[in-house]
């Protein structure tokens, strides 16, 4: 490992961050947050003087950045990123978890280059210095390479090694974390960044501490971490306010230990900044209790399939699947499954699986729709109707099919009366984007064909006073009023040319334009009305291809959803859980399934709870529904896991995901109760990894 030797910046060099107003002042291509941006500068100054040991201070060969999800982890270490790399000449590696994180990072680092050439001129910030591809990097370069490049036979050797979304590295046996644990002898200086980096085994915590020369904290974290073993493993029969202030002791410990290594902010906690995220509070989507015969199809779907198990079939194939709990779409290509091998099975196993699915598909036509998706589609219906967007996470491509499939046939298509002819709008938005390179001339005029289109027009004529139906009027209207209600400050026209210039700012939605030309659809509200899209696994389905997209690059979908025009409603899996801004025109977010691991409830929340949110943008809050499915294991599995996301941050981020079969009632709300009985020393403890 290399020498800890200074990086040679000088503290005169990052005076700029002493001035967060000048520079919110200087920044014209987005709206920033001046309490955020004065928290977010106060950061990257922390960070600055713990790596450079300056104002006396000891140097320190990493930092742990574990701010909560939403405030702005990226552009706290772009800017740190620009220092190092422009004060001495140093040489910044950043590695991003996917083609999507990365280009959001490349578009970080250039929307910093204006305001810091005003401010601090001496930096000498420049584009062509942001390098995406991987090659050979020179001094005061900054190059964005994605978490896959680690375990590549090239040294990443770097005066500042930027680790994002790092909770990734957290397994002690995954290929990346051991990649970085090879790597880092390489990096004169880490920064990790993760918004969950205390998840499931506080074991895993050490590990990163390591690559930030953290070793120190080991003792502590490691008695809070038996602490944390201890809360979801142990004896639930005790006494609950004495494990609760064990626990809060253990966690102090811990605080102090990691102070300083870690910086952690929570939104919760900066009151001043509340106001840019919006308010939170709970959708209730009212779900009613499972059906007898839907219950009686999962029971039966059980036994059949242990009894195959028993036979011989499938051993790897869960006989309660959580799938079967929340559509059927599953259950039916398991049933398909089934009828195909049963002839495979010996007597008398065979003869009882076939009464079993003889049973099954007698049943299964009177359900046709499970319950719990028939109550979100009528959730979804109202929402929409007043104008907003919903965005829903499932966590299996074939329940997120089905939902896809299902929300579609059931929302309306969205048509207006004395709807202006396509002819008038064309001509309307040609006056009011403003004109484009020649060469990019082609793409402008794909997209005025886009913003033409029945969805877009329509969505756009609600907004618009209905005597806008000249071409005059029109392009009038489209100037001065406001998207998707009065409260917005955005134009219509503004917004359409912010679109427009983000799509062509990523490589694949310039792609995605060109294509268009030639294959509309490929346009997410292009095809026919669709106010649904599924970004997911396409469907194999020939009557559903156009409810979802056709390629793994969801850029241009992104970009549409975080614009007013397009698809009302988006449905998702995981796969956008992380680094992905939902939040521009979305405060509605429906958990349809969940994955067992609170951490990934918390990092999908921070979609659309995040600084200048569309909750605060209207002043109404963040809506975040948790439907369950009463009477099957999905409703015991919600419950248990909004009480785990509730304690997240007062644990630290020490919460356990699980298995629902394994979970009393009782154990669960003792659990409760210790944390209750902790809340306030816990949260006094972890207020200690704040900055200022």
């Amino acid at each position: 490992m290399l020498a800890l030797e200074p990086l040679g910046l000088s503290a005169n060099q990052w005076q700029f961050l002493s001035a967060p107003d000048k520079y919110v002042a200087a920044s014209t291509h987005r709206t920033q947050a001046l309490e955020s941006t004065r928290r977010q500068f106060l950061t990257a100054h922390e960070i600055l003087v713990r790596l450079n040991g300056s104002y006396r201070n000891e140097a320190r060969r990493g930092v742990l950045l574990a701010d909560d999800v939403g405030l702005g982890k990226t552009a706290v270490a772009a800017l740190v990123a620009w220092v190092v790399a422009s004060c001495g000449q140093g040489r910044v590696r950043i590695l991003a978890p996917n083609d999507v994180v990365a280009r959001r990072w490349v578009d970080e680092l250039h929307s910093q280059v204006e305001p810091l050439q005003k401010l601090a001129p001496a930096l000498n910030t420049r584009k062509n210095r942001v390098k995406r591809r991987m090659e050979r990097l020179s001094a005061g370069s900054i190059q964005i390479a994605n978490h896959s490049y680690a375990a590549s036979k090239v040294k990443l050797t770097c005066d500042l090694l930027i680790i994002d979304e790092a909770h990734r590295a957290k397994g002690e046996g995954t290929g990346f974390s051991r990649a970085l644990e090879r790597q880092r002898k390489y990096a004169r200086r880490v920064l990790i960044l993760t918004a969950t980096p205390f998840s499931i085994q506080l074991e895993e915590l050490i590990r990163m501490l390591r690559l930030v020369g953290g070793e120190a904290a080991r003792g502590p974290v490691r008695a809070f971490s038996r602490a944390l073993n201890d809360l979801y493993s142990g004896n639930t029969a005790r006494e609950h306010e004495g494990v609760a202030k064990s626990l809060a002791l253990k966690a102090k410990a811990a605080v102090d230990a990691l102070s300083s290594f870690v910086i952690r902010h929570s939104v919760d906690d900066l009151p001043l900044e509340q106001k840019w995220f919006g308010k939170r509070e709970d959708w209730n989507i009212d779900v009613p209790r499972a059906r007898e015969e839907e219950v009686e199809l999962m029971l039966r779907m059980d036994r059949a399939l242990r009894l195959a198990k028993t036979g011989g079939l499938f051993s790897s194939k869960a006989t309660n699947d959580p799938r079967f709990h929340v559509g059927f779409r599953y259950f039916d290509c398991v049933t398909q499954d089934l009828t195909r091998e049963t002839p495979r099975l010996p007597d008398p196993t065979r003869g009882l699986v076939v009464n079993q699915l003889r049973i099954i598909k007698g049943l299964r036509p009177e359900v046709r729709i499970n319950s719990k998706m028939a109550a979100v589609a009528e959730g979804v219906i109202s929402t929409i109707k007043e104008g907003d967007k919903v965005v829903l996470f499932c966590h299996h491509h074939a329940t997120a099919q089905e939902l896809t499939a299902y929300l579609a046939s059931q929302v309306q298509e969205l048509k207006a009366r004395n709807l202006p002819g396509q002819s008038v709008w064309r001509m309307a938005w040609q006056e009011v984007l403003r004109p484009s390179e020649p060469s990019e001339e082609r793409l402008r005029s794909t997209f005025i064909e886009w913003l033409c289109a029945e969805l877009v027009r329509s969505q756009t004529w609600s907004w618009l006073p209905k005597a806008s139906v000249s071409k005059s009027k029109l392009i009038e209207s489209l100037s001065t009023s406001p998207a998707r209600g009065d409260q917005n400050p955005e134009t219509v026209a503004n917004a359409a040319q912010r679109l427009f210039d983000a799509l062509l700012q990523s490589k694949s939605s310039r792609a995605v334009l060109k294509e268009a030309a030639e294959y509309p659809e490929r346009l997410a509200g292009r095809n026919g009305n669709a106010r649904v899209l599924g970004v997911c696994l396409p469907s194999e389905r020939e009557d559903e291809q156009s409810l979802f997209i056709q390629n793994q690059q969801p850029d241009t979908v992104i970009s549409i959803f975080n614009s007013p025009f397009g698809p009302d409603v988006l449905v998702v899996t995981d796969k956008l859980s992380e680094g992905i801004d939902l939040h521009r025109y979305c405060r509605h977010l429906i958990h349809y399934e969940l994955d067992s691991s609170p951490i990934r409830t918390v990092q999908r929340n921070g979609r659309v709870r995040r600084v200048n949110s569309w909750a605060a943008v209207t002043g109404k809050p963040v809506c975040l529904a948790y439907p369950a499915l009463r009477g099957t294991r999905d409703y015991r599995l919600v419950q248990i896991m909004k009480k785990r996301v509730n304690s997240f941050s007062l644990l630290l981020g020490g919460v356990h995901d699980f298995d629902v079969e394994e979970i009393a009632d009782m154990d669960e709300q003792w659990r409760n109760d210790v944390i209750t009985a902790a809340k306030a020393r816990l949260k006094a403890a972890g207020n200690a990894l704040r900055c200022g």
